[in-house]
């Protein structure tokens, strides 16, 4: 990585950072679904306090797509916070997350899908994220994140999809995220298209 890319990752890492610790309270409340594993909770004063109080890792990732294989996205490492920074979090496949520590996360997901590219006139397009959770006891599917977008020779070339999740993870459980359509996937770095940041919260909850 050069000192460009660099700087630029460390710019945008830090800005998603804050922006999750100011609004992720209020985010939670709205984007969560009501699964295992994906908890919506009500946070109050004592309850962040003690969540920091027992905080012992600040684990901390910033990964981007580079492929999909079918519908699963392809990950690279951009920024690593492991407390071993050659470690990755990714698995030998690069499509699945795989957690060392139990404990409560902040997930960022952000895809950008290119429309312009659609040799159709008019037409409506469903655009989606799914997250699959494995424990090693049982995976869940669940939808992340949904839009329809009309597209016509007026549409914005570009459309965006995200959402933010708080999860609570075992120890080696394993994240993984589906999109659709993911032939309308956008690869091109700007400096980031698609891409997921995670931020381990707590310990516990």
């Amino acid at each position: 990585m050069d000192t460009s890319r660099a700087a630029r990752a460390h710019i945008i890492w830090t800005s998603i950072a804050l922006l999750i610790i100011l609004i992720a309270s209020c985010l939670t409340y709205f984007f969560m679904s009501k699964v295992p594993g994906c908890q919506r909770i009500s946070l109050n004063v004592p309850a962040v306090e003690n969540m920091f109080k027992h905080q012992v890792s600040r684990e901390n990732w910033l990964l981007k797509a580079q492929n999909q294989i079918g519908d699963r996205l392809v990950w690279e490492d951009e920024w690593r916070g492991y407390g071993n920074k050659s470690k990755s979090i990714l698995d030998s496949t690069n499509m699945w997350m795989v957690f060392q520590e139990k404990g409560v996360y902040l997930v960022y997901i952000q895809v950008n899908f290119v429309l312009k590219s659609r040799n159709v006139s008019s037409s409506a397009l469903d655009l989606r994220i799914w997250v699959d959770l494995n424990d090693n006891v049982e995976q869940s599917t669940f939808s992340a994140a949904h839009d329809t977008q009309v597209v016509n020779g007026n549409s914005d070339p570009d459309a965006k999809l995200n959402t933010f999740l708080l999860m609570k993870m075992k120890s080696s459980s394993q994240l993984s995220v589906r999109v659709n359509p993911s032939s309308l996937v956008n690869w091109q770095p700007r400096p980031f298209s698609t891409f997921i940041t995670i931020i381990k919260w707590a310990d516990d909850w």
